[in-house]
């Protein structure tokens, strides 16, 4: 009864790479285009195609950062739209388990996996060992490549773009942790 549904036409934004998060999307009609603009690609690169019952737009809400993509309507079409106060109170909040460091340890000790979503940089200066990178802006493309069945917990340097990354893929089906604090905490 919270969300509000919006149309769109084709070649409309629904969100723009770099705007302030204020809504949680889900695609109800039509098709659309999930672009990130690069240094050396002004266009964007094509991250992903959305169809009808896909959601967007929760990366900027959970982590109260800017949008990190742009999603352009491919045909005339249709949202469902959530404001951010009430998908942080529906659904944000329930879908995630947070653990501590050391409950996090015995999760990998039992066979799970750190799925580190911070850049590769980052990644490059400081990660866990055995950790995976998939850095949150490409979680979507990239997690056919991982297995459903295998806990993963996802960290970054605060708990930030991690919450985010475990959201989506949580909302997937997978079974995940959010490392509290994050790899800052020493």
């Amino acid at each position: 009864m919270r969300m509000q549904q919006v149309n769109f036409k084709a070649g409309d934004q629904i969100i723009k790479q770099g705007t302030d998060g204020d809504f949680f999307y889900v695609l109800t009609r039509g098709t659309a285009v999930v672009t990130r603009e690069t240094p050396l690609n002004r266009e964007g690169i094509r991250l992903a195609e959305l169809h009808v019952g896909d959601t967007f737009g929760e990366e900027a809400l959970i982590a109260d950062s800017k949008r990190n993509a742009t999603v352009t309507m491919a045909t005339d079409g249709a949202v469902m739209r959530l404001n951010k106060d009430d998908f942080r109170t529906l659904l944000n909040e329930p879908m995630l388990e947070w653990v501590d460091m050391a409950e996090a340890q015995q999760i990998v000790d039992k066979g799970g996996v750190w799925l580190d979503v911070r850049l590769p940089s980052e990644f490059q200066n400081f990660n866990k060992p055995g950790a995976v990178n998939m850095p949150l802006y490409f979680i979507r493309l990239k997690l056919s490549t991982l297995n459903p069945a295998t806990p993963y917990v996802v960290c970054c340097d605060t708990g930030r773009r991690s919450s985010a990354g475990a959201y989506i893929m949580n909302e997937r089906g997978f079974k995940t942790f959010v490392l509290r604090g994050g790899l800052a905490q020493g």
